[in-house]
């Protein structure tokens, strides 16, 4: 194939003028790019872990029971407890030894004591409740996603 001349003159691709749309596109992406960096590197949040567990009466006492996949059950000891919103000190009962296979993840029963309000302290009475881990940045998370990916 034979090339015109303009691709092989040396002046005619130095002077040659840019459209103003290209160029203001290449700066909207240099702005956004430099936007996602910095509230990816500096904006912190919560994560937050969401189980269904229900009540059981145990004793006398009422219990709140969970199912925890084995990959987190180390991560419950340093998060928050929240329900409704409100946040609640726990303490971890017991951890089961058998595990139980839900949606192909290996669970573990865990029991947990927290003072809950009296209008749940029914017994089979199903609660959501979220555990509220430490503060993290999108770049963290990114890095995480990347190891678990290549993995």
């Amino acid at each position: 194939m034979i090339y015109p001349k303009i691709f092989n003159n040396f002046s005619y691709i130095i002077n040659k003028k840019t459209s103003i749309a290209i160029i203001v596109w290449i700066l909207f992406l240099i702005v956004g790019l430099t936007l996602f960096l910095l509230i990816s590197f500096t904006y912190k949040y919560h994560i937050y872990d969401s189980y269904l567990g229900y009540i059981k009466k145990i004793d006398n006492s009422f219990y709140t029971i969970i199912y925890v996949p084995q990959n987190e059950i180390s991560d419950l000891s340093e998060s928050d407890l929240l329900v409704d919103k409100k946040e609640y000190s726990f303490k971890i009962i017991n951890i089961s030894e058998e595990y139980y296979t839900i949606n192909n993840n290996l669970c573990y029963q865990v029991i947990l004591d927290f003072n809950l309000n009296e209008k749940y302290l029914i017994e089979n009475n199903i609660i959501e409740i979220n555990f509220r881990k430490e503060k993290t940045t999108i770049f963290n998370e990114i890095k995480k996603g990347i190891k678990l990916w290549i993995s």
